[in-house]
């Protein structure tokens, strides 16, 4: 059990760092792996033996969850910043 752990953690972590580098479809790629990972743990283990390291699992599952919210936000935000300038670029051109 401890190897398909340290696989798990191994592989939140790498969802994480492909998060912050906005690498969005490693992070959906390696999410995907991750969570058949958990499944076949799930599967293998009674819930009492690994309560404590899927709470922990869930508190990291959601702090992702913030981090992903948090960028989609910001590049919402860039983007309607960029369609601004392009709408006030092509006001200026209209009006040369």
């Amino acid at each position: 059990m401890t190897t398909a752990l340290d696989t798990l953690l191994e592989l939140t972590d790498r969802v994480q760092t492909a998060i912050d580098a906005g690498d969005w479809q490693q992070a959906n790629e390696l999410e995907s792996e991750r969570r058949a990972q958990l499944e076949r743990l799930v599967a293998e283990q009674t819930a009492l033996d690994i309560r404590s390291v899927c709470e922990a699992l869930a508190q990291r599952t959601h702090r992702l969850i913030g981090l992903v919210e948090h960028h989609r936000r910001r590049v919402l935000r860039e983007a309607t910043t960029v369609t601004a300038g392009h709408a006030a670029a092509a006001r200026y051109v209209e009006n040369r």
